[in-house]
């Protein structure tokens, strides 16, 4: 019971330094461009209702509310029936030009983060495997077939040394189906086995059909500055990329609905899984949703950063703003769109959990 205990503190800590983390970085993009554009912000808000604790300083008003599942900046002049008498520092009295970066800047500054996560743990070393065992071996795979077995360590493919799981996989993936020579330490006794890889034709890559797991021994990788950098850019583009077609198989219908969406429960739930396995998993889980984040914002949706994005692309097109009217029905049938997202997501962290519960119980 104690462990239980410690284990769902750890993760409501974890839960809330990554929530809380990616929401001051999306709003803090929404300042800082807003004032660098000389809008005034009146309040800069982590979570919606009433004010747990609140500061003015100059012009803007830092609070901490009740309900910590998002934040929002409030600029003067950005409602629409808001009565201003200072233009000069009025959201809609600006420029579409200006308005566009200000909005696009809380989802880039929510890529740009990703980037910093990534970036940081290349500096500060990832740990790295120097060997590659062999797990679980298919029945009738073709590493079954080559006599290969559970425990096996691989030392070369090819008389090319192995250390990395993604290198044995990368070669073999690469194979075409033709013979490859998997040299492996078997209890001390070095042996060569030939194996020809099969394809699999769900995902449409050569496989021989065995688990691969990292060996015992361990080297910590780092990287300098510069390269760090270049691989946080690197895997935010490649993880954006992805995520971008995830939504768009979510669109299409391709992928369930149901089975795509997390709310606050799952995102908890995931943490705490990857809390297991160290604070660096933490930090690229939180790379992620960061990027999820920002893709998520950017849709078209109004009450989204990107409806936002859309209405000015639409008054650029026309050469005058959205009507209000239009505005308001746009919003609303956003908000309905919103809300009833949520529900599915929040409907799926509750079966999730109830199946969780279920296995545990009746293992």
């Amino acid at each position: 019971m104690q462990l239980a205990i410690a284990a769902f503190f750890s993760t409501a800590v974890y839960f809330a330094v990554v929530l809380g983390a990616l929401i001051v970085v999306h709003e803090f993009g929404h300042f800082i461009v807003a004032k660098k554009s000389g809008v005034r912000v009146e309040r800069f808000s982590i979570g919606f209702g009433p004010a747990l604790w609140c500061k003015q300083w100059r012009d803007t008003e830092y609070r901490l509310a009740l309900v910590p599942l998002g934040g929002y900046v409030k600029m003067y002049g950005e409602q629409l029936d808001e009565a201003v008498s200072d233009s000069a520092g009025s959201f809609l009295h600006q420029s579409v030009w200006k308005r566009i970066p200000i909005v696009a800047a809380g989802p880039g500054c929510n890529l740009l983060f990703a980037v910093v996560l990534i970036a940081f743990i290349h500096l500060v070393g990832i740990p790295v495997e120097r060997s590659v065992r062999l797990g679980k071996i298919l029945e009738g795979s073709a590493a079954a077939q080559a006599g290969l077995q559970t425990g096996d360590t691989v030392v070369a493919l090819d008389g090319r040394p192995i250390e990395r799981i993604d290198a044995l996989k990368a070669h073999i993936v690469a194979s075409d189906g033709r013979v490859l020579h998997l040299q492996i330490n078997r209890a001390g006794q070095m042996l060569t086995v030939p194996l020809t890889p099969r394809k699999d034709t769900d995902a449409r890559e050569w496989r021989i059909g065995v688990e691969l797991r990292p060996g015992e021994d361990w080297r910590m990788q780092r990287s300098d500055p510069f390269t760090a950098l270049g691989q946080g850019f690197t895997w935010t583009w490649r993880i954006t990329t992805l995520t971008v077609t995830g939504f768009g198989k979510i669109l299409s219908g391709a992928i369930p609905l149901k089975d795509s969406l997390a709310g606050p429960l799952g995102i908890a739930r995931e943490i705490g899984r990857q809390a297991d396995y160290g604070w660096r998993n933490v930090v690229f889980f939180a790379a992620g949703i960061s990027i999820n984040l920002a893709v998520l914002n950017l849709l078209p949706i109004p009450v989204l950063d990107g409806g936002h994005l859309l209405f000015f692309v639409l008054e650029i097109i026309q050469g005058k703003p959205i009507s209000i009217r239009a505005r308001e029905v746009a919003q609303r049938a956003g908000l309905l769109i919103l809300a009833a997202l949520m529900l599915l997501a929040l409907s799926n962290d509750v079966r999730v959990f109830y199946s969780d519960v279920i296995q545990r119980l009746f293992p």
